[in-house]
Order: C-alpha cells, then structure tokens, then sequence
C-alpha cells in the first residue's frame, strides 16, 4: 500500500495530531507494522493484522484491550496502550488496522549473547505474569483454538504423516525428514506432551493469562540502561499456563544460532543461559508461583521447543502453507526443523541441571 493512503488510515484513529510520516518496521513473520510520526513529535505503532491467521480479529483485541487494561491499574506497570478509532469504542479499523502508543525511548533484539539481558528477559516475563495474576483467565477468548494444547499439535503432525495428498504430492519430503520424523515420533517423546495439559484440566496447576510468545524480540528494553520495560505483541494473549510463557522465553533465549541455521555445529543450548532467564523469572514470580508449576518448569522449555519442532515438520509435508519460508532457501521449514531438534537434544541432556537451577532460585 503506499504511502497516501497509509496516512489516510492513520488518520482515522483518535490522536489530536496530523501524521507527517510513515517507515515500515520490518520485523515479524505475520502481520505488517509501521512507524507513524506526527506533528506533536509524538510517534505511534499503525499494524495491519493478518487475519488468515488470526480470523477472531474482535475477540483478539478483546483480550489484549481488557489484559492490558487491568495491567496499566497495576503500580509502575508498563505495557502497550491501543488508540480506538475516532468518535467510536472500536479499535479495527477497515476489518485489519489498529493504531497502539509507541512506548519512547525503548529497543527490541532478535538475539543476544548477554546473559544481562537474558536475566532482564526473564524479569520481564515474570513481571507480566505477576502483574496479570487475579486476571480471571477462564474470561478470556481462545483466540486460535488448541494454541498450546500439544495433544493437538501432536495430532496435526499426524495428520500431515498420514495425509493421502501429502505422500502423493511430496514424497520426496517424506525421504528427505525420514530421520526427523523418526526422532520426533519416538514413543517417550510422545508421551510427554500430554503432561501440562492434564495437569491443567485436573487442577494440578492454575489456569493463567498466559502472552505465549514470549520470545526476546517481544521484549522492550530500555536504550539507555538495557533494563527490561515490558513485554509487546498481545495478539495470543489467552488462557493457559505460567509453563508455556517460561518455556518460550527459553526456547527463544537458550541459544544465539538463528532459528533457521543450517550449520548445526553452531548450534549450543547454553545452560548459564538458561540459567541467567530463569533467575529473573522467578525473582518476579516465586511469590506467586505454585510448587507443582515450579517442579515442571524445566518440562516448559522442552515442550515449547518440541511444539515448535513439529509445527515446522507438520508445515513441511503439507507444502509451506503457515509460515512464511525464504523461497531462496531450499527446504526452509525442514532446516528450521533441524536446527530447533538440536536445541531440543541438548536442552533433554541438560534437564538435570535446569532442575537444579529451579530449586535454587525458586526456594
């Protein structure tokens, strides 16, 4: 879209100020995000969202405008702020586009090797999860059904092993993920990705606000000091479990190879890592944190990881129809498969550990 009729969307939102200009932020696999100046030199975020992939687009903002809300009554709470469209309550605008307050004097990384800002990451997800703790989760849409309900990933993949136009179409990915597909279907693997789940639906362990996708480029940092400010992209905000948004953050953080890398000996789950994030995690949330969620902590960082792992294979055999894939880049989907089961190998040989780490900054 260009820019004339960019400012004209942006323009329709309730913001006493003429935007003056637009930049594209390039960043993310799904929606499309722009810069937006205006002649208050105040600047705001103007998103389309995809919704091929989040079709609730109403019940989404629901979440996110009702969460954030009962975050900003919290003390010293930061967090993300919508702007509705003027002299309506609506905040879509045109079925796709909102505009959020751009929070000054902050930065995103994809990556880093300072296990500082891996400690400030943990402090942040856990200041999330404390300041929406009392948040009746049960109230919240399930904005993509079975989202981190692993069964169903799980079922996904064999739906996609077993799928007649799949082997028909694409045999050569069958023989090309032989081994991948071997590992990931290995009975003890299977048999583990029902566990937070049942725990859940027995009451083994609350049902919270969850943000579930907690990785590092969704975390605000201060320019200045690289302090922590506050987590963003509220588009999965749902019910689930404290797990999932700490095994994210791991799964994101454990390791500074790129998702996709295709050389896998660059690939380490670093456990002082690991350890760096969960520190900051629970010094924000050992006071709300129950012993059951504390003793399968270590179960949320292999299970984000497994979930991502099959999501791409299950992605693979049915021909790159979710994410988006480097058309220059053979096989994209089944590389990123690769490098992501070595981060999954290496965080199973270092569960001991993560246990130990979690007894000593949970106590």
């Amino acid at each position: 879209m260009d820019t004339e009729n960019l400012m004209n969307i942006a323009q329709r939102f309730d913001i006493d100020a003429k935007p003056t200009s637009m930049q594209l932020i390039d960043i993310g696999h799904i929606n499309k995000t722009y810069l937006v100046d205006y002649d208050n030199n105040e600047k705001y975020i103007l998103q389309y969202v995809n919704t091929n992939v989040f079709p609730n687009l109403k019940e989404l903002m629901s979440n996110a405008e009702r969460v954030t809300e009962y975050m900003r009554r919290k003390e010293d709470s930061v967090t993300i702020e919508f702007v509705p469209i003027k002299d309506t309550k609506d905040y879509i605008y045109n079925g796709n586009w909102r505009m959020q307050k751009f929070i000054d004097n902050t930065k995103t990384y994809l990556a880093t090797e300072s296990l500082d800002k891996l400690y400030e990451a943990g402090k942040a997800v856990g200041d999330f999860q404390k300041e929406v703790e009392g948040f009746e989760a049960n109230s919240l849409y399930e904005v993509i059904p079975m989202f981190h309900y692993t069964p169903n990933r799980v079922k996904q993949l064999k739906d996609a092993l077993n799928s007649k136009e799949n082997i028909e179409k694409r045999p050569e990915r069958f023989k090309k993920a032989k081994k991948e597909i071997e590992f990931l279907t290995e009975k003890f693997r299977l048999e583990r990705t029902n566990i937070i789940t049942d725990k859940i639906e027995k009451g083994e362990i609350p049902l919270r606000v969850t943000h579930n996708d907690t990785k590092l480029s969704n975390i605000l940092f201060d320019k200045n000091t690289d302090k922590s400010v506050c987590l963003i992209d509220f588009d999965t905000i749902m019910p689930g479990s404290i797990v999932y948004d700490f095994g994210e953050g791991i799964r994101s953080g454990i390791t500074t190879a790129k998702e996709d890398e295709q050389d896998i000996s660059k690939i380490k789950a670093d456990i002082s890592r690991f350890e760096a994030f969960t520190k900051g995690f629970l010094e924000k949330t050992k006071d709300i944190i129950t012993k059951e969620e504390l003793e399968i902590l270590p179960l949320g960082a292999w299970m984000m990881t497994y979930e991502n792992l099959i999501r791409f294979l299950a992605d693979y055999l049915n021909g790159d129809v979710y994410f988006s894939v480097n058309p220059e880049i053979e096989d994209h989907n089944l590389i990123r498969v690769r490098a992501q089961m070595e981060v999954l190998k290496q965080i199973e040989q270092n569960e001991n550990k993560m246990k130990g780490m979690i007894e000593t900054y949970g106590s």
